[in-house]
C-alpha cells in the first residue's frame, strides 16, 4: 500500500541524507589537507513502478557521491622547493614503493608535500614516492623511446646526486700582448683547470714574441699538484703554437699563420690524456676561446703592459648537493655548493579520459578503475596538463561557507524525513483502529 511504500522512501530519504552529512563531515574535516578535492552529494530518485493516471507508488532517493579530482584549488606559496603543486587539471604519478615493482600500484596525486626521507628519496605526508623520468645534464629522457609506460618511471632519489666534480670543458683567456715587446720577452697567464675526478690542475700558458712582426710563439704546460713540494710541470699541447694580429691589434690568426674569417668566433682545442694528468681519469678535450677574429676583443695587442681581462673556465672541483629546482616542465635541477647545478630527472604530469570515475584512497591518492581510463603520461606544459609550480601547495577545495550552509539544509532535510516516518506511524494506526 501507499502508505507502507511512503515509509519505505522516508527511510531512503534518511539513509540519503545520513550519507550527505557524512560527505559534507568529511569535506568540512579536510579543509586544510593539502590537494584534498571536496565531495558533493548527489541526489537521483528511485522509481518502483511508473506512476498512472490514479495510482502512484513511492520509491524514494539514493544519494551517490560525487568528486572531481582534477578540480583546480587554489596555489599558496612556501619556503621549501621540494613542494610542488599543479596549475591544471594533471597530476603528480605517485607509489607506495620506494623500488616499485610488478605488484606495486602507480597512483595519481596532487597532494604535492614532498620531503626527503632518511635515503633522499622524495615522499609526501601520505608515505607516496614521488614518480620521475630520469635525465642526462641536458635534461633529456634517457630512456625516451619507452616513456610513455609507467615502468619507465622511477623514484626521485637525491642521494645518487650527494657529490658532483665537473671536468673542464671550455676556457676562456682574454689578455693584451704588449706591442713594444722585444724579440724573446715572455709574459704567462695561468688558469685552474679539473680533471673528471676533480683533482685541479695548473693550465699555464707561456707567451713568447717571435721576431716575425705581430707574432707570438706560446706553449701550454700542466702543473700537477701545484702550490706544493711534489709540483710537476708537464708540456702538452704538442710543443710551440703561433698567435698572430693585425696592423690595428685585433686577432689575426691562432696556431699558425692562417687568417681566421673576420667575426668568428677563434677557438683551439686542447687534449689532455689521463697519463698527462697522471691519474685514472677521463681523456680531457678543452676548448679555449680567444675572442673573436678581426676585433678588438679577446686576445689582443696594443701598446701598454701585458694585462689579463678575464680567465675563465667551467670545471669544478667535488661539491655537496644543497638543494634541487623544478621548473614548471617539470625538470629538477640538483643544485650543489659551488654554485653549479646539474639535470637529474623530469616530473611527468600524469591525465586519464574520466577523472570523476578514479577510486580515492588514503592520502589523497587515486586509484584508476575500468570506467576512468589508463593514466597518460605528459611533460608539463604540453598536451594540456598544466604546470608545475615548486615552492606552492594547492589548498583544499572545500568552501567552509558552502559546506555549512549544506549542513544546515541537510539537518533539515533529514529531520523532514523522520516526520515521514511518525506520520506514516500515525495513519497505521488508524488503520488499525477500525479493527477495535
Amino acid at each position: 500500500m501507499s502508505v507502507t511504500g511512503g515509509l519505505f522512501a522516508g527511510v531512503a530519504a534518511i539513509a540519503s541524507q545520513a550519507t550527505a552529512f557524512g560527505i559534507i563531515s568529511d569535506n568540512i574535516a579536510n579543509s586544510q589537507t593539502v590537494g584534498y578535492k571536496e565531495t558533493q552529494a548527489r541526489f537521483q530518485t528511485l522509481v518502483t513502478r511508473s506512476p498512472s493516471a490514479t495510482a502512484f507508488t513511492p520509491g524514494g532517493v539514493q544519494s551517490k557521491p560525487l568528486t572531481d579530482p582534477s578540480r583546480q584549488g587554489l596555489l599558496q606559496g612556501t619556503t621549501s622547493t621540494t613542494d610542488i603543486a599543479v596549475d591544471g587539471n594533471g597530476f603528480f604519478v605517485v607509489n607506495g614503493a620506494a623500488d616499485p615493482g610488478s605488484d606495486d600500484e602507480y597512483l595519481l596525486t596532487r597532494a604535492g608535500a614532498f620531503n626527503t626521507d632518511e635515503n633522499g628519496r622524495l615522499v609526501n605526508t601520505a608515505g607516496y614516492y614521488l614518480q620521475g623520468w630520469r635525465t642526462d645534464v641536458s635534461g633529456n629522457i634517457v630512456n625516451q623511446d619507452t616513456r610513455d609506460l609507467l615502468t619507465s618511471l622511477e623514484t626521485v632519489d637525491l642521494s645518487q646526486f650527494g657529490q658532483i666534480a665537473n671536468a673542464t670543458d671550455d676556457v676562456t683567456i682574454n689578455a693584451n700582448l704588449p706591442a713594444g715587446a722585444t724579440t724573446g720577452e715572455s709574459v704567462v697567464t695561468n688558469i685552474t683547470i679539473f680533471d673528471s675526478q676533480g683533482f685541479d690542475y695548473l693550465l699555464r700558458t707561456t707567451w713568447t714574441k717571435d721576431a716575425a712582426a705581430n707574432t707570438w710563439d706560446y706553449r701550454y704546460d700542466l702543473i700537477q699538484n701545484p702550490g706544493t713540494a711534489t709540483a710537476v710541470s708537464v708540456s702538452i699541447g704538442g710543443g710551440l703554437h703561433t698567435m698572430v694580429f693585425n696592423t690595428d691589434g685585433s686577432l689575426r690568426a691562432v696556431d699558425g699563420v692562417t687568417p681566421g674569417a673576420t667575426n668568428e668566433a677563434a677557438t683551439e682545442t686542447l687534449t689532455i690524456s689521463a697519463g698527462q694528468f697522471s691519474r685514472a681519469v677521463d681523456l680531457n678535450t678543452i676548448t679555449l676561446n680567444w675572442g673573436t677574429f678581426g676585433q678588438p676583443t679577446g686576445m689582443s695587442q696594443f701598446n701598454g703592459e701585458f694585462e689579463t681581462s678575464l680567465l675563465n673556465q667551467d670545471g669544478s672541483g667535488p661539491s655537496a648537493l644543497t638543494g634541487v629546482s623544478i621548473s614548471e616542465d617539470g625538470l629538477v635541477a640538483a643544485n650543489f655548493a659551488n654554485g653549479q647545478s646539474r639535470n637529474i630527472y623530469r616530473l611527468p604530469l600524469g591525465t586519464v579520459p574520466s577523472a570523476t570515475e578514479l577510486v580515492s584512497l588514503n592520502g589523497n591518492a587515486y586509484g584508476v578503475t575500468s570506467t576512468s581510463g589508463d593514466i597518460v603520461l605528459s611533460i608539463p606544459t604540453n598536451g594540456g596538463t598544466g604546470r608545475v609550480q615548486s615552492g606552492a601547495l594547492e589548498n583544499s577545495t572545500t568552501d567552509i561557507a558552502t559546506e555549512f550552509t549544506d549542513l544546515i539544509v541537510t539537518q533539515r532535510a533529514y529531520s523532514a524525513a523522520t516526520r515521514i516516518i511518525t506520520t506514516g506511524d500515525e495513519l497505521l494506526d488508524e488503520i488499525i483502529r477500525i479493527k477495535r
